[in-house]
């Protein structure tokens, strides 16, 4: 392998060094370009031109102004539409139901729980009321409800008492047929 003298490695470092200031003296022209404002003469092109007056502003007024007045009109006519309707409505309407008027209004069903826990021990605790407890059915003809448990022992002693059957109960004999669907004789039979 042959060796490099040092006269050619110097040369090649002047030669990459003077390659390296070439491109920074390029790069700071180039940023200096773009720092600095183009001038007015670069701007300007004579082959392009454009209108010194596109619109003309006592038009763009009258026609804002104009299309203002007509949405107010628009929203005047429709608030009397409203009204009208309003009355027109009150006025055909049934009246309200009594117990309507003076009774606050409650929001539709469902309502919210405000406490679920709470309502669920208060119902356990009615119902088991109701199931383990004697109590008035009707006093004045001396209906009693008894405890659920008492109830089954007293059955079981006593058993139930036969029923009279109604005057128009008719009993039919059950007989063995088909069912009738409309698919007959399109789909396999039911199996028995």
């Amino acid at each position: 392998m042959p060796q490099n003298d040092d006269n050619s490695l110097l040369r090649d470092a002047k030669n990459l060094a003077k390659a390296g200031e070439e491109l920074l003296a390029s790069s700071v022209a180039a940023a200096k370009d773009l720092a600095s404002p183009p001038s007015e003469s670069e701007l300007r092109n004579e082959d392009v031109r454009f209108e010194q007056k596109d619109i003309a502003n006592g038009h763009v007024i009258l026609t804002g102004a104009a299309l203002l007045i007509v949405v107010w009109a628009i929203v005047g006519l429709l608030s009397f539409y409203f009204s009208y309707l309003s009355h027109y409505r009150a006025e055909i309407s049934p009246p309200a139901l009594p117990y309507e008027e003076g009774a606050p209004k409650l929001p539709p069903e469902p309502r919210l729980q405000p406490s679920p826990t709470a309502d669920l021990h208060e119902l356990k605790a009615r119902e088991d009321d109701v199931l383990n407890h004697y109590r008035w059915i009707d006093r004045a003809n001396g209906v009693v409800g008894i405890p659920v448990n008492r109830a089954i022992e007293l059955i079981a002693q006593r058993g139930i008492p036969p029923q009279k059957a109604p005057a128009d109960l008719v009993l039919s004999k059950p007989e063995e047929g088909t069912r009738l669907t409309g698919f007959e004789g399109k789909v396999e039979p039911e199996p028995r």
